[in-house]
Protein backbone atom coordinates (compact mmCIF):
# COMPACT_ATOMS: atom_id res chain seq x y z
CA UNK A 1 0.00 0.00 0.00
CA UNK A 2 2.80 2.41 0.82
CA UNK A 3 4.48 1.67 -2.50
CA UNK A 4 1.19 2.42 -4.24
CA UNK A 5 0.80 5.71 -2.37
CA UNK A 6 4.36 6.64 -3.24
CA UNK A 7 3.73 5.89 -6.91
CA UNK A 8 0.46 7.75 -7.16
CA UNK A 9 1.93 10.71 -5.31
CA UNK A 10 4.89 10.81 -7.66
CA UNK A 11 2.67 10.88 -10.73
CA UNK A 12 0.43 13.56 -9.27
CA UNK A 13 3.47 15.53 -8.22
CA UNK A 14 4.71 15.51 -11.80
CA UNK A 15 1.36 16.35 -13.39
CA UNK A 16 -1.00 17.64 -10.73
CA UNK A 17 -0.01 21.28 -10.29
CA UNK A 18 1.45 21.91 -13.70
CA UNK A 19 -1.12 24.31 -15.16
CA UNK A 20 -0.59 26.99 -12.51
CA UNK A 21 1.91 29.15 -14.35
CA UNK A 22 4.33 29.15 -17.26
CA UNK A 23 6.91 27.82 -14.82
CA UNK A 24 5.27 24.35 -15.00
CA UNK A 25 4.75 22.00 -17.91
CA UNK A 26 1.15 21.71 -19.11
CA UNK A 27 -0.82 18.48 -19.26
CA UNK A 28 -0.45 16.48 -22.47
CA UNK A 29 -3.84 17.17 -24.00
CA UNK A 30 -5.15 17.46 -27.53
CA UNK A 31 -5.20 20.92 -29.07
CA UNK A 32 -8.84 20.35 -29.89
CA UNK A 33 -9.78 19.69 -26.27
CA UNK A 34 -11.77 22.62 -24.84
CA UNK A 35 -9.99 24.54 -22.12
CA UNK A 36 -11.06 23.72 -18.60
CA UNK A 37 -12.76 26.55 -16.72
CA UNK A 38 -10.53 28.29 -14.22
CA UNK A 39 -11.43 28.77 -10.60
CA UNK A 40 -12.74 32.28 -10.00
CA UNK A 41 -11.02 34.07 -7.16
CA UNK A 42 -13.77 35.75 -5.18
CA UNK A 43 -11.66 37.45 -2.55
CA UNK A 44 -8.27 39.04 -2.02
CA UNK A 45 -5.90 36.32 -0.81
CA UNK A 46 -2.77 38.50 -0.71
CA UNK A 47 -1.95 42.20 -0.66
CA UNK A 48 -0.59 44.05 -3.64
CA UNK A 49 2.89 45.56 -3.57
CA UNK A 50 3.05 48.72 -1.54
CA UNK A 51 0.66 47.59 1.20
CA UNK A 52 2.43 48.76 4.34
CA UNK A 53 -0.09 47.41 6.84
CA UNK A 54 -1.93 44.09 6.56
CA UNK A 55 -3.90 41.89 8.92
CA UNK A 56 -6.14 38.84 8.80
CA UNK A 57 -9.81 39.06 9.72
CA UNK A 58 -11.88 35.97 10.52
CA UNK A 59 -14.64 36.89 8.07
CA UNK A 60 -16.11 39.77 6.09
CA UNK A 61 -18.11 41.19 9.00
CA UNK A 62 -15.02 41.50 11.22
CA UNK A 63 -13.35 43.82 8.71
CA UNK A 64 -15.79 46.53 9.79
CA UNK A 65 -14.98 45.87 13.46
CA UNK A 66 -11.25 46.19 12.89
CA UNK A 67 -11.62 49.16 10.57
CA UNK A 68 -12.99 51.11 13.55
CA UNK A 69 -10.05 50.03 15.74
CA UNK A 70 -7.40 50.52 13.08
CA UNK A 71 -6.64 54.25 13.63
CA UNK A 72 -6.27 53.80 17.41
CA UNK A 73 -4.18 50.62 17.26
CA UNK A 74 -2.85 49.35 13.96
CA UNK A 75 -2.22 52.70 12.27
CA UNK A 76 -0.98 54.35 15.47
CA UNK A 77 2.69 55.22 14.94
CA UNK A 78 3.24 55.47 18.70
CA UNK A 79 2.52 51.75 19.15
CA UNK A 80 5.31 49.35 18.21
CA UNK A 81 4.66 46.49 15.82
CA UNK A 82 5.08 43.74 18.42
CA UNK A 83 2.65 45.53 20.75
CA UNK A 84 0.10 45.67 17.93
CA UNK A 85 0.52 41.93 17.40
CA UNK A 86 -0.01 41.23 21.13
CA UNK A 87 -3.08 43.49 21.18
CA UNK A 88 -4.54 41.74 18.16
CA UNK A 89 -3.98 38.37 19.82
CA UNK A 90 -5.79 39.49 22.99
CA UNK A 91 -8.71 40.85 20.99
CA UNK A 92 -9.03 37.60 19.05
CA UNK A 93 -8.95 35.65 22.31
CA UNK A 94 -11.82 37.73 23.66
CA UNK A 95 -13.82 37.28 20.45
CA UNK A 96 -13.44 33.52 20.02
CA UNK A 97 -13.34 31.82 23.45
CA UNK A 98 -14.34 28.55 21.76
CA UNK A 99 -11.14 28.42 19.68
CA UNK A 100 -8.64 30.91 21.09
CA UNK A 101 -8.71 29.98 24.77
CA UNK A 102 -6.03 31.09 27.26
CA UNK A 103 -5.53 27.33 27.75
CA UNK A 104 -4.73 26.78 24.06
CA UNK A 105 -1.35 25.84 22.64
CA UNK A 106 0.21 28.86 20.91
CA UNK A 107 2.59 28.73 17.93
CA UNK A 108 4.18 31.97 16.76
CA UNK A 109 6.34 32.83 13.77
CA UNK A 110 7.71 36.35 14.04
CA UNK A 111 9.93 38.48 11.86
CA UNK A 112 11.08 41.59 13.68
CA UNK A 113 13.87 43.99 12.71
CA UNK A 114 15.25 41.55 10.15
CA UNK A 115 15.38 38.54 12.51
CA UNK A 116 13.13 35.47 12.44
CA UNK A 117 11.74 33.74 15.55
CA UNK A 118 9.62 30.64 16.01
CA UNK A 119 8.00 29.67 19.32
CA UNK A 120 5.73 26.84 20.39
CA UNK A 121 4.21 27.57 23.80
CA UNK A 122 2.80 24.54 25.67
CA UNK A 123 2.92 23.03 29.15
CA UNK A 124 5.92 20.83 29.88
CA UNK A 125 3.46 18.13 30.86
CA UNK A 126 1.01 17.77 28.00
CA UNK A 127 -1.65 16.32 30.26
CA UNK A 128 -1.49 19.42 32.48
CA UNK A 129 -4.67 21.36 31.72
CA UNK A 130 -4.21 23.95 34.47
CA UNK A 131 -1.74 26.07 32.51
CA UNK A 132 -2.41 28.90 30.08
CA UNK A 133 0.08 28.60 27.20
CA UNK A 134 -1.44 31.38 25.11
CA UNK A 135 -1.21 33.99 27.87
CA UNK A 136 2.24 32.69 28.78
CA UNK A 137 3.31 33.18 25.18
CA UNK A 138 2.04 36.75 24.98
CA UNK A 139 3.62 37.50 28.36
CA UNK A 140 6.96 36.07 27.20
CA UNK A 141 6.90 38.09 23.95
CA UNK A 142 6.15 41.25 25.91
CA UNK A 143 9.05 40.72 28.30
CA UNK A 144 11.47 39.79 25.51
CA UNK A 145 10.67 42.48 22.96
CA UNK A 146 9.07 45.23 25.07
CA UNK A 147 11.25 45.42 28.21
CA UNK A 148 9.86 48.85 29.16
CA UNK A 149 6.27 47.57 29.10
CA UNK A 150 4.32 44.70 30.59
CA UNK A 151 1.32 42.66 29.53
CA UNK A 152 -0.90 44.17 32.22
CA UNK A 153 -0.35 47.73 31.00
CA UNK A 154 -1.00 46.67 27.42
CA UNK A 155 -4.25 45.00 28.52
CA UNK A 156 -5.35 48.07 30.47
CA UNK A 157 -4.69 50.27 27.45
CA UNK A 158 -6.68 47.88 25.28
CA UNK A 159 -9.69 48.15 27.60
CA UNK A 160 -9.91 51.88 26.80
CA UNK A 161 -9.95 51.30 23.04
CA UNK A 162 -11.90 48.11 22.29
CA UNK A 163 -15.72 48.39 22.54
CA UNK A 164 -17.24 46.63 25.54
CA UNK A 165 -19.70 44.85 23.23
CA UNK A 166 -18.38 42.60 20.46
CA UNK A 167 -20.31 41.22 17.50
CA UNK A 168 -20.89 37.49 17.20
CA UNK A 169 -19.06 36.20 14.14
CA UNK A 170 -20.40 33.60 11.72
CA UNK A 171 -18.25 30.83 13.17
CA UNK A 172 -19.04 31.70 16.79
CA UNK A 173 -22.74 31.70 15.91
CA UNK A 174 -22.33 28.18 14.51
CA UNK A 175 -20.56 27.04 17.69
CA UNK A 176 -23.30 28.47 19.92
CA UNK A 177 -26.01 26.88 17.78
CA UNK A 178 -24.37 23.47 17.55
CA UNK A 179 -23.62 23.31 21.29
CA UNK A 180 -26.76 25.04 22.56
CA UNK A 181 -27.89 22.34 25.00
CA UNK A 182 -24.45 21.89 26.57
CA UNK A 183 -23.85 25.63 26.90
CA UNK A 184 -27.19 26.17 28.64
CA UNK A 185 -26.01 23.90 31.47
CA UNK A 186 -23.41 26.50 32.48
CA UNK A 187 -24.81 29.66 34.08
CA UNK A 188 -21.84 31.86 33.18
CA UNK A 189 -21.98 30.89 29.51
CA UNK A 190 -25.76 31.26 29.45
CA UNK A 191 -25.53 34.81 30.81
CA UNK A 192 -22.97 35.82 28.18
CA UNK A 193 -24.17 34.08 25.03
CA UNK A 194 -27.94 33.62 25.36
CA UNK A 195 -31.09 35.69 25.38
CA UNK A 196 -33.42 33.56 27.37
CA UNK A 197 -33.04 30.07 25.93
CA UNK A 198 -31.93 31.29 22.51
CA UNK A 199 -28.26 31.53 21.56
CA UNK A 200 -26.97 34.80 20.16
CA UNK A 201 -26.89 35.00 16.40
CA UNK A 202 -24.66 36.66 13.86
CA UNK A 203 -24.34 40.43 14.32
CA UNK A 204 -25.74 40.35 17.86
CA UNK A 205 -23.27 41.35 20.55
CA UNK A 206 -21.94 40.03 23.84
CA UNK A 207 -20.02 41.73 26.64
CA UNK A 208 -16.34 41.03 26.19
CA UNK A 209 -13.99 40.09 29.00
CA UNK A 210 -11.99 42.79 30.76
CA UNK A 211 -8.45 42.44 29.41
CA UNK A 212 -6.94 43.90 32.56
CA UNK A 213 -8.87 41.53 34.85
CA UNK A 214 -7.90 38.56 32.69
CA UNK A 215 -4.17 39.36 32.91
CA UNK A 216 -4.40 40.09 36.61
CA UNK A 217 -5.94 36.68 37.20
CA UNK A 218 -3.20 35.05 35.10
CA UNK A 219 -0.36 36.86 36.86
CA UNK A 220 -1.68 36.30 40.38
CA UNK A 221 -1.95 32.54 39.90
CA UNK A 222 0.45 29.65 39.39
CA UNK A 223 -0.20 29.86 35.67
CA UNK A 224 2.62 32.31 34.98
CA UNK A 225 5.68 30.32 36.13
CA UNK A 226 8.23 29.95 33.32
CA UNK A 227 9.37 26.58 34.69
CA UNK A 228 6.00 25.00 33.82
CA UNK A 229 6.22 25.75 30.10
CA UNK A 230 8.22 24.88 27.00
CA UNK A 231 8.78 27.68 24.50
CA UNK A 232 10.60 26.33 21.48
CA UNK A 233 10.02 22.59 21.29
CA UNK A 234 9.44 21.20 17.79
CA UNK A 235 11.63 23.92 16.33
CA UNK A 236 12.02 24.37 12.61
CA UNK A 237 15.71 23.40 12.56
CA UNK A 238 15.08 19.77 13.45
CA UNK A 239 13.60 18.71 10.09
CA UNK A 240 15.26 20.06 6.97
CA UNK A 241 14.69 19.19 3.32
CA UNK A 242 17.57 20.48 1.22
CA UNK A 243 17.18 20.76 -2.54
CA UNK A 244 19.31 22.37 -5.18
CA UNK A 245 17.60 25.75 -5.14
CA UNK A 246 16.01 25.98 -1.72
CA UNK A 247 15.67 24.60 1.77
CA UNK A 248 12.52 23.68 3.68
CA UNK A 249 12.64 23.84 7.49
CA UNK A 250 9.61 22.29 9.18
CA UNK A 251 8.44 21.17 12.61
CA UNK A 252 7.53 17.76 11.12
CA UNK A 253 9.62 15.43 9.01
CA UNK A 254 7.95 15.94 5.65
CA UNK A 255 10.47 13.75 3.83
CA UNK A 256 8.68 10.62 5.04
CA UNK A 257 6.31 8.67 2.84
CA UNK A 258 2.71 9.79 2.69
CA UNK A 259 1.56 7.24 5.23
CA UNK A 260 -0.89 8.57 7.77
CA UNK A 261 0.78 9.71 10.93
CA UNK A 262 -0.74 7.71 13.76
CA UNK A 263 0.08 10.37 16.32
CA UNK A 264 -1.83 12.99 14.32
CA UNK A 265 -4.92 10.92 13.72
CA UNK A 266 -5.05 9.52 17.23
CA UNK A 267 -5.69 12.97 18.57
CA UNK A 268 -9.14 14.50 18.36
CA UNK A 269 -10.02 16.64 15.40
CA UNK A 270 -9.78 20.25 16.39
CA UNK A 271 -10.03 23.66 14.83
CA UNK A 272 -7.30 26.22 14.96
CA UNK A 273 -7.55 29.97 15.29
CA UNK A 274 -5.36 32.26 13.23
CA UNK A 275 -3.84 35.66 13.94
CA UNK A 276 -1.80 37.50 11.34
CA UNK A 277 -0.48 41.03 10.99
CA UNK A 278 2.25 42.60 8.86
CA UNK A 279 3.78 46.06 8.83
CA UNK A 280 6.55 46.88 6.40
CA UNK A 281 9.16 44.11 6.67
CA UNK A 282 7.88 42.86 10.04
CA UNK A 283 5.17 40.22 10.36
CA UNK A 284 3.53 38.11 13.06
CA UNK A 285 1.73 34.81 12.48
CA UNK A 286 0.13 32.90 15.33
CA UNK A 287 -2.13 29.89 15.60
CA UNK A 288 -3.82 28.43 18.67
CA UNK A 289 -5.09 24.86 19.03
CA UNK A 290 -7.02 23.19 21.85
CA UNK A 291 -9.87 20.81 22.60
CA UNK A 292 -12.71 22.03 24.81
CA UNK A 293 -13.88 19.85 27.66
CA UNK A 294 -17.46 18.63 27.86
CA UNK A 295 -19.49 19.38 29.83
CA UNK A 296 -18.35 22.97 29.37
CA UNK A 297 -16.78 24.40 32.52
CA UNK A 298 -15.62 27.89 33.41
CA UNK A 299 -13.11 28.74 36.12
CA UNK A 300 -13.76 31.40 38.79
CA UNK A 301 -12.67 34.90 37.68
CA UNK A 302 -12.02 33.65 34.13
CA UNK A 303 -15.26 35.06 32.72
CA UNK A 304 -16.63 33.07 29.75
CA UNK A 305 -13.41 31.20 28.95
CA UNK A 306 -14.07 27.47 28.95
CA UNK A 307 -11.69 24.87 30.29
CA UNK A 308 -9.69 23.36 27.47
CA UNK A 309 -6.83 20.98 26.88
CA UNK A 310 -3.95 22.37 24.79
CA UNK A 311 -3.30 20.35 21.66
CA UNK A 312 -0.77 17.58 22.36
CA UNK A 313 0.74 18.13 18.92
CA UNK A 314 1.68 21.33 17.10
CA UNK A 315 0.14 22.30 13.80
CA UNK A 316 2.48 21.85 10.83
CA UNK A 317 4.55 24.85 9.77
CA UNK A 318 7.30 25.14 7.16
CA UNK A 319 9.84 27.82 6.40
CA UNK A 320 10.84 27.78 2.70
CA UNK A 321 13.94 29.68 1.70
CA UNK A 322 15.21 29.95 -1.86
CA UNK A 323 16.80 32.41 -4.24
CA UNK A 324 14.81 35.61 -3.83
CA UNK A 325 12.12 33.73 -1.93
CA UNK A 326 11.16 33.53 1.75
CA UNK A 327 7.85 31.75 2.47
CA UNK A 328 6.27 30.73 5.79
CA UNK A 329 3.24 28.43 5.65
CA UNK A 330 1.03 27.01 8.40
CA UNK A 331 -1.38 24.15 7.69
CA UNK A 332 -4.48 23.57 9.79
CA UNK A 333 -7.94 22.03 9.83
CA UNK A 334 -9.00 18.52 8.86
CA UNK A 335 -7.13 15.26 8.97
CA UNK A 336 -3.38 15.09 8.49
CA UNK A 337 -2.63 18.72 7.56
CA UNK A 338 1.03 17.73 7.10
CA UNK A 339 0.16 16.24 3.72
CA UNK A 340 -0.84 19.62 2.30
CA UNK A 341 2.63 21.02 3.00
CA UNK A 342 4.23 17.85 1.62
CA UNK A 343 2.33 18.29 -1.63
CA UNK A 344 3.17 21.98 -1.96
CA UNK A 345 6.88 21.33 -1.48
CA UNK A 346 6.78 18.56 -4.07
CA UNK A 347 5.16 20.95 -6.59
CA UNK A 348 8.43 22.77 -7.31
CA UNK A 349 7.53 25.60 -4.99
CA UNK A 350 11.09 26.87 -5.40
CA UNK A 351 10.03 28.13 -8.86
CA UNK A 352 7.39 30.41 -7.37
CA UNK A 353 8.59 33.98 -7.77
CA UNK A 354 5.61 36.18 -6.92
CA UNK A 355 2.58 36.45 -4.66
CA UNK A 356 0.39 35.83 -7.69
CA UNK A 357 1.94 32.46 -8.57
CA UNK A 358 2.01 31.40 -4.92
CA UNK A 359 -1.70 32.21 -4.70
CA UNK A 360 -2.33 30.12 -7.82
CA UNK A 361 -0.52 27.20 -6.25
CA UNK A 362 -2.43 27.48 -2.98
CA UNK A 363 -5.71 27.51 -4.91
CA UNK A 364 -4.88 24.32 -6.80
CA UNK A 365 -7.03 21.26 -6.05
CA UNK A 366 -5.92 19.29 -2.98
CA UNK A 367 -6.12 15.62 -2.12
CA UNK A 368 -5.48 13.46 0.92
CA UNK A 369 -4.46 9.81 1.19
CA UNK A 370 -6.36 8.13 4.02
CA UNK A 371 -6.50 4.57 5.28
CA UNK A 372 -8.82 2.34 7.30
CA UNK A 373 -10.42 2.18 4.81
CA UNK A 374 -7.94 3.11 2.06
CA UNK A 375 -9.28 6.03 0.05
CA UNK A 376 -8.50 9.39 -1.50
CA UNK A 377 -10.28 12.63 -0.65
CA UNK A 378 -10.21 14.96 -3.64
CA UNK A 379 -11.40 18.52 -4.35
CA UNK A 380 -12.91 17.58 -7.69
CA UNK A 381 -14.49 20.98 -8.42
CA UNK A 382 -11.08 22.65 -8.29
CA UNK A 383 -9.32 20.01 -10.38
CA UNK A 384 -9.04 19.31 -14.09
CA UNK A 385 -10.59 16.47 -15.97
CA UNK A 386 -7.18 15.00 -16.76
CA UNK A 387 -6.36 14.73 -13.07
CA UNK A 388 -9.71 13.16 -12.21
CA UNK A 389 -9.38 10.67 -15.05
CA UNK A 390 -6.00 9.66 -13.69
CA UNK A 391 -7.47 8.97 -10.26
CA UNK A 392 -10.35 7.00 -11.73
CA UNK A 393 -7.99 4.92 -13.88
CA UNK A 394 -6.26 3.70 -10.72
CA UNK A 395 -9.47 1.95 -9.63
CA UNK A 396 -9.04 3.37 -6.15
CA UNK A 397 -11.89 4.69 -3.95
CA UNK A 398 -12.26 8.45 -4.44
CA UNK A 399 -14.42 10.67 -2.28
CA UNK A 400 -15.23 14.11 -3.61
CA UNK A 401 -15.10 16.94 -1.07
CA UNK A 402 -15.71 20.67 -1.35
CA UNK A 403 -12.60 21.83 0.50
CA UNK A 404 -9.56 20.38 2.24
CA UNK A 405 -7.49 22.12 4.87
CA UNK A 406 -6.46 25.69 5.46
CA UNK A 407 -2.98 26.88 4.45
CA UNK A 408 -1.96 30.43 5.31
CA UNK A 409 1.22 32.37 5.90
CA UNK A 410 3.52 35.08 4.62
CA UNK A 411 5.80 35.38 1.60
CA UNK A 412 8.53 37.76 0.47
CA UNK A 413 9.92 37.79 -3.07
CA UNK A 414 12.96 39.76 -4.15
CA UNK A 415 14.58 40.26 -7.53
CA UNK A 416 16.63 42.89 -9.32
CA UNK A 417 13.45 44.49 -10.63
CA UNK A 418 11.03 44.26 -7.73
CA UNK A 419 10.34 43.28 -4.14
CA UNK A 420 6.97 42.27 -2.71
CA UNK A 421 5.86 41.07 0.68
CA UNK A 422 2.42 39.92 1.78
CA UNK A 423 0.32 37.81 4.10
CA UNK A 424 -1.48 34.96 2.33
CA UNK A 425 -4.83 33.44 3.27
CA UNK A 426 -6.59 30.36 1.93
CA UNK A 427 -9.34 30.81 -0.63
CA UNK A 428 -11.18 27.95 1.12
CA UNK A 429 -11.52 29.75 4.44
CA UNK A 430 -13.90 32.54 5.43
CA UNK A 431 -10.90 34.69 6.38
CA UNK A 432 -10.44 38.10 4.80
CA UNK A 433 -7.32 40.19 4.36
CA UNK A 434 -7.10 43.91 5.10
CA UNK A 435 -4.51 45.78 3.05
CA UNK A 436 -3.47 49.43 3.41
Amino acid sequence: MMKFFSFIFLVITISGCSYLSNKFESFAESKNTPAEPTVEIKKINYCASGSKLQYISEDESLLKFYKILSPAIFENKNISFIQKAIMLSLIEMSRRPDESSPYARLQVYLKLDGKNYYYDFRPKKLEDDTKMPQLKGLDYLTRKFLPKKNLLSIAANLDTVVPASINVSTELEAFLRDNRQDLLKNETLTNHFFKGDEALTKYETFQRVSFKSLIQQYQSSVYSKDSDYDFDINGLDANKVQKENYQANCNYDISKELSLRDELLASELKKAHTVGISEGEDFFLAVTSATLYKPFKTAPKMSYFMKARPSPLPLPVCELKGKGQDIILFSSDGRNPVQHLQHLISYDIDQIDSSYTLNEMLNFSRHLFLSNPDRILYESKRGRKAQLDFFLAMNFPIYHVETLGNVFGHATFKSDKKQESSLHIDDRSKARLWCK
